[in-house]
């Protein structure tokens, strides 16, 4: 029996993000505020969303809001597609800085403290949570670096580069890096070219997700929301039919098909699958694709 098209369209409309968006005002406006220690410092930052409420993916059961602290007064560079020349042109052209990612770290922590208390702020591997009765939602904060893969360099007026962030895991002290601006504007892009199901879509897979886990199918964290959405990426624009029911067959029944493992993320710079920590496992993926086949084919006997 087939997923019934009314829970389709239940599972496919997004979740309330007015808390989100005050939670993300108000800590970019403290850490803008003119006392704050980076400020007086006077060093260039940015603060954006990212994760499920940046990309319009966000459905009832997301929480905590992702935010993303980024120093963009000094970057971390990839020259390794550079040539020679373009190497040394590069580097006749910058010179080492003297206030990095480590100290920008302790600032961001040093204002956030002072104005939620220390207890608020929680240092984690990969981030600081935030976790403060004056906010509506509990904020996962990356305070990262701009990073630069460089294209070509010839000077610094004719430059190009992709542009992502990087920052430490606590613990391990290994380098990570992604490319959220773009990450975005791609699933934008795609969104727009099959007249808004893209993101739709990518909100029913992980409702999907849910109840499966709720129901004790799959295990928690099988199948991390980036992860959907760089998968969903990956299938062809075609699929994304009008029909819900006609739409998630398509897009279910083309991954069992497909060769998953040349899947790139939704930047189209770096590989979903592979060993690194921050990517996915084929096994998982293809188990978690199973059991949407399979959720499709025995709705109710779930």
């Amino acid at each position: 029996m087939s997923i019934p098209s009314n829970q389709l369209e239940t599972w496919s409309n997004p979740g309330a993000d007015d808390s989100a968006t005050k939670t993300y005002n108000r800590v970019k406006n403290v850490l803008n505020a003119d006392d704050s220690t980076p400020h007086q410092k006077d060093k260039n930052f940015e603060i954006y969303l990212q994760g499920s409420y940046r990309n319009s993916t966000n459905i009832y059961a997301d929480s905590d809001v992702d935010l993303v602290v980024e120093l963009n007064s000094t970057f971390r560079r990839n020259l390794s597609q550079l040539n020679n020349i373009q190497r040394s042109r590069y580097k006749s052209s910058f010179s080492s800085a003297s206030y990095g990612l480590s100290d920008f770290h302790k600032d961001v922590i040093e204002t956030l403290r002072d104005h939620y208390r220390r207890s608020a702020v929680t240092e984690e591997d990969r981030a600081l949570i935030l976790n403060s009765s004056s906010l509506p939602l509990t904020a996962d904060i990356v305070v990262c670096q701009q990073y630069r893969r460089y294209n070509h360099f010839r000077s610094t007026s004719d430059q190009d580069y992709d542009e992502g962030i990087r920052f430490e895991d606590q613990s391990t002290g290994e380098e990570i890096v992604s490319y959220p601006k773009i990450h975005y504007q791609n699933g934008a892009d795609k969104n727009q070219s099959v007249y808004s199901r893209y993101r739709e879509t990518i909100r029913i897979i992980k409702n999907a997700r849910s109840y499966l886990a709720g129901k004790g199918e799959i295990e928690e964290g099988l199948a991390p929301s980036y992860c959907i959405e760089c998968l969903l990426y990956n299938v062809p624009s075609g699929k994304y039919t009008n029909d819900l029911q006609e739409r998630y067959r398509n897009v279910v029944d083309w991954l069992v098909q497909a060769g998953i493992a040349e899947f790139e993320c939704q930047n189209e710079i770096q590989d979903l699958f592979g060993s690194k920590s921050t990517q996915w496992s084929t096994s998982d993926a293809n188990e978690f694709i199973r059991k949407l086949v399979d959720l499709w084919n025995q709705w109710y006997d779930y």
